[in-house]
């Protein structure tokens, strides 16, 4: 028995000699400590993937490498999505089966607005599969797809934006502006759906007035992004009728009102009406007595002729045109106050005239004023005394215990500060002009967006399209993964030699 122990032992610990040699080897070392390396790198990239994704999703920190920062939101926007108590939904309209770019970039979209805030739900309707749930929000039960709808819970209010809204477009001078604004009709419809109240803007017609479409397209889309309902008014034969509170925009009418359209005007200012009128400086005001009328209950008035600034405040006219004016904006007025470092410029100006003596109770504020070494020039070219003048007037007739029957008014010099010109994207006469709205309207119900202006030649979705994703596919889930093998075969084959 002692012969067999002593025959095993030596076997035995030939066995166990070899097996502490093989591990002892520097080989099996390194290859052992390069195992657990790999192995604990990978387990901390899936851990910090699944950590990041859930960060991600939950606070929306991502970052933005799209062409037109899609997901880059404005502040406005964070402002409004705090304010959201209630629930609202917001759905994608697509088919279960579409996989297209588009979809990625609204679906991103979408996810960071849900993601900042519990009570804002996503979601998608199938217009195929779910017509009876599209017909709720459209008659049109072939909404197309890439519409987005936003409701409140109930689904009594809501917007339905298509996909042209996701974009604006104006042109001027044979230039064409082409701008984002997805967010932006997002934003402004979370507003809408909830609260109760729509403000109202009208273009006033049929009096040779500038026409809104030809004219006012960037201010048009400007005000419906702020969540105005914006539309044409004609006093004589309109079904819409004119409200305590809403606006009316004149822009430079060539003919007179008739009595009735005049009595229905004063009765309607008399009551909290607003109004935002623009003469051009070459518009003759004495064939235009009952809106000379309308204005001078007011104490308002135009002046007569067209304004030049002093050739040597170059500081105050723009490209070298001293009838591009370049104004003195108000300190302190709502409609100025935040445009002190603004870029404003006003041509071809008719003065206005300022009011020496308000009536108690009335407030007249200057809005835009001119050096005081500008000249006034009449048709017959004769020059006034040097002296400031003023482009822009606002006046206030509070009603004491009932701001909303407030009688509030603007006169503009220019009618191009507001009108579709390259100044629109060369200066902030927008910015003044919305500004002017929100305070005839007392509205807070309106945002501001900085237009997100793009060239043309980049008006395209930046989301990658089905090609330029199957190369970037291959590219991660085989080419990297391939050269990382590589690497690591080469750098085991130099190691396995030591």
């Amino acid at each position: 028995m002692n012969k067999n122990t002593d025959m095993k032992t030596p076997m035995a610990r030939s066995r166990k000699g070899g097996l502490a040699a093989f591990l002892g080897q520097r080989k099996f070392r390194y290859g052992t400590l390069a195992l657990v390396m790999t192995a604990v790198i990978i387990a901390i990239v899936i851990i910090l993937n699944v950590a990041v994704g859930a960060i991600e999703k939950s606070r929306a920190l991502t970052i933005d490498f799209t062409a037109m920062n899609v997901t880059d939101f404005d502040q406005v926007t964070y402002d409004v999505v705090d304010t959201v108590t209630d629930d609202v939904y917001i759905y994608s309209v697509y088919q279960t089966t579409t996989t297209g770019s588009l979809r990625v970039q609204i679906d991103s979209v979408l996810e960071k607005y849900s993601s900042l805030n519990g009570h804002i739900h996503i979601g998608n309707i199938d217009p195929i599969s779910e017509p009876t749930r599209i017909s709720k929000f459209s008659s049109d039960s072939s909404l197309s797809e890439g519409s987005v709808i936003v409701t409140n819970a109930d689904e009594t209010r809501y917007k339905v934006l298509n996909r042209s809204d996701f974009y604006g477009q104006s042109s001027a001078y044979n230039m064409s502006f082409t701008y984002f604004r997805l967010e932006s009709s997002i934003t402004t419809a979370l507003i809408y759906v909830t609260s109760s109240d729509t403000p109202h803007v009208y273009f006033l017609t049929g009096h040779g007035e500038l026409d809104q479409a030809e004219n006012f397209n960037f201010l048009t889309q400007s005000l419906q992004s702020r969540n105005y309902d914006v539309t044409t008014l004609n006093l004589i034969d309109s079904e819409a009728e004119l409200k305590q509170g809403d606006t009316l925009i004149i822009a430079n009418p060539q003919k007179d009102l008739t009595d009735d359209e005049y009595a229905t005007l004063s009765q309607w200012l008399s009551a909290g009406g607003r109004m935002l009128v623009s003469m051009a400086y070459n518009t003759d005001t004495s064939v235009l007595p009952h809106f000379t009328s309308l204005l001078d209950y007011y104490q308002l008035s135009f002046g007569e002729g067209v304004l030049y600034e002093d050739q040597n405040a170059t500081s105050n006219y723009w490209n070298g045109d001293v009838m591009n004016l370049i104004p003195v904006p108000d300190a302190e007025h709502d409609i100025t106050k935040d445009l002190g470092t603004s870029v404003l410029i006003s041509p071809y100006t008719r003065p206005i005239n300022n009011v020496d003596i308000p009536e108690s109770g009335t407030l007249y504020t200057k809005l835009l004023t001119t050096t005081n070494k500008a000249v006034v020039v009449d048709q017959d070219n004769n020059r006034s005394d040097p002296g400031t003048q003023t482009i822009a007037l606002a006046m206030l007739d509070a009603d004491a215990s009932d701001s909303d029957k407030d009688v509030r008014i603007v006169l503009l010099g220019s009618h191009y500060m507001m009108a579709d010109t390259m100044l629109v994207y060369y200066s902030d006469d927008l910015s003044f002009v919305l500004n002017a709205v929100d305070w005839l309207a007392n509205s807070d119900l309106s945002v501001d967006f900085s237009p997100k202006y793009i060239n043309n030649a980049d008006y395209v979705l930046s989301s990658p399209d089905s090609t330029t994703a199957n190369v970037l596919s291959v590219f991660v889930i085989v080419v990297m993964p391939l050269l990382i093998g590589v690497a690591g075969f080469l750098v085991w084959n130099k190691r396995r030699h030591l």
